[in-house]
Order: C-alpha cells, then structure tokens, then sequence
C-alpha cells in the first residue's frame, strides 16, 4: 500500500493544438488534485506511460491479494484476542504511516503503546488497562530537529482520513472530529523555541516528554476492529514505564489518572522483567537514566 500510495493518481494523454501531451495527476496533502505536464508524445513518454499502467496494475493487483489475505486472517485474529484497536485509531495510523510520519517523527504515548508492547513482549496485559477515547501523539524531535511546520502537516494528514478534524480552539494540543474522537500533540521542552510558531496546530510543551525519546522505540504491527494492518511505533517501554510512575506521583494530576498511571507502569515494569530482556533495566541502562525516573525507579524497589 506505501508502494501504491506514493504513484501519482494517473497520467492520461491530452491534445493540445494537434499534439498530445503526457499529464499526471495527483491528490495533495490538502484533499485537492494537482495536475502537471510531463511533456509531448515522445517514446521516452511513452515509455513512461507504459511502465506506470504496468507498475499500478501490480500493486493494485497485489493490494487484493493481501486485503483477501487479511480478510481471512482477521477472524482467528480476534478468536485469539490477540492484540488490536479501535477503526479510528487504526485509520488514522495508517494514513500517518503512509505519509511517512510515524516512528519517525511521531511516537504513540498513551494507553496504545501498549499494544506494541503486547506484541513486542509476545504476552497480554490485563482487562482494561489499554482503555481509552483518544491518541496521543509526542513529536520527535529536539531543538535541532523540530520543524513548526510538522504538525500543520500532520493534520492535513488527518483530514485526508477525516475532512471534519479541526484544531479546538479552547485547547490547542487537541485535534477533534465531528464525533469527538481527539487526538492530541505533545512535544518535550528541548524543542519549545522552534515549535511555538506552530500554527494551527499547536504541541503542548510538557515536562519529561523528552525522556520519552530516549532509548530503543518499539515498531509492530497489529490489526485494527476490521483486520487491515496498523503500523505502530512507541517509546523505549523502559522509559514509557518510569514515565508513567513518575506522572503517578505528580502534584495536580488528576486521582484517577494518576491511579491508571501507576497501574500501567507497575504492570510494564514486570512485563520486561518477565517477557523482555532484550530491554534490560541493568547498569547500564541506569548510567544514563534521568534523576526524577530513577527516583520513581526506586521508590517500588526495582534496584536490580
């Protein structure tokens, strides 16, 4: 589908003055489409013609293999419980992964990550600990690396799945369709300078979203309500882990929230210990861990 997706739409000859011309269209990031001239009828046209017909045919044809593949799958898929999510999040995963944005400018940070972390420990957690109404989203990037462009860009990306995402004005960070399904951008300080000229969408700049970024992120695979494929990228889960004990004990944070927190944390924290020690929480993880993560480390006695 990536293959398919980065074809132009088509290309058709026209006639202009007795002569024909090569054009191509396709859709823009804005839901518009973008037509060009790629020049007259010359062999090297047709040629290229030629081998756009035959490359979209393939993948057209190959896409439906897969599709009636998953169709197939899907049913044992869920038979097994094995991990998924909801058909708004999966769309819109899979439009961002399209678009060449995910795992590399964006990680997942809520409740989702820990499907990936599912897939990647090869266990399920608990009833009810990924429960949740919206995505979370924080930037990938520092102070070298943020572009204030990116999450203009990304909502144009959302729009493509859903026309009716709008950035809501009484908060900022939020990206909200007509149903209400919410999306929110996060970013960590490191990046605040560059990303305050972000328009319309705008990262909430928070505390601790840079440790987030450290370590080795997670990438899997999982399957969304309908069975299509979502590819999901999610932090270092050693440092998703501390970060959520650490937000467990932060003044002001809500009391079911922090609840929630502590709860996912403790449950991941055992998770590596048991099924990932290809994420060792050794010395030399340690050597490097931020002052506030190694205290929340601490204060549940995981000194080993």
């Amino acid at each position: 589908m990536a293959q398919l997706s980065r074809l132009p739409g088509g290309m058709y000859w026209r006639v202009i003055n007795s002569r024909q011309y090569l054009y191509q269209y396709a859709a823009t990031p804005a839901g518009t489409q973008q037509t060009k001239s790629l020049g007259p009828k010359t062999p090297v046209a047709e040629q290229a013609y030629g081998e756009f017909k035959k490359t979209k045919q393939d993948l057209e044809e190959r896409r439906a293999a897969v599709e009636k593949r998953f169709r197939e799958f899907a049913p044992a898929w869920r038979a097994l419980r094995l991990p998924a999510i909801d058909r708004a999040a999966g769309a819109v995963l899979r439009a961002l992964d399209l678009a060449g944005f995910v795992g590399k400018n964006l990680l997942v940070v809520g409740t989702y990550a820990l499907k990936a972390y599912e897939i990647e420990a090869a266990t399920i957690f608990s009833a009810g600990m990924d429960a949740t109404e919206d995505l979370d989203f924080t930037l990938l990037v520092d102070e070298r690396t943020a572009d204030p462009d990116l999450p203009r860009r990304v909502l144009l990306t959302l729009k493509q799945v859903d026309s009716t995402f709008i950035v809501n004005t009484a908060s900022p960070r939020a990206a909200v369709n007509k149903n209400g399904y919410r999306i929110d951008l996060l970013a960590g300080k490191s990046a605040a300078d560059k990303l305050s000229a972000a328009r319309p969408w705008k990262p909430e700049v928070l505390e601790g979203q840079e440790w987030l970024l450290l370590g080795r992120p997670v990438s899997a695979v999982l399957i969304d309500f309908d069975g299509w494929p979502v590819a999901v990228a999610a932090p270092d889960p050693r440092y998703f882990a501390l970060h959520k004990l650490w937000l467990s004990e932060r003044p002001g944070r809500p009391a079911v929230k922090r609840v929630k927190d502590r709860r996912q944390g403790e449950a991941l924290l055992q998770t590596l210990k048991d099924h990932m020690p290809h994420y060792p929480l050794d010395d030399s993880f340690m050597v490097g861990l931020p002052a506030p993560l190694e205290q929340a480390r601490s204060s549940l006695g995981h000194n080993k």
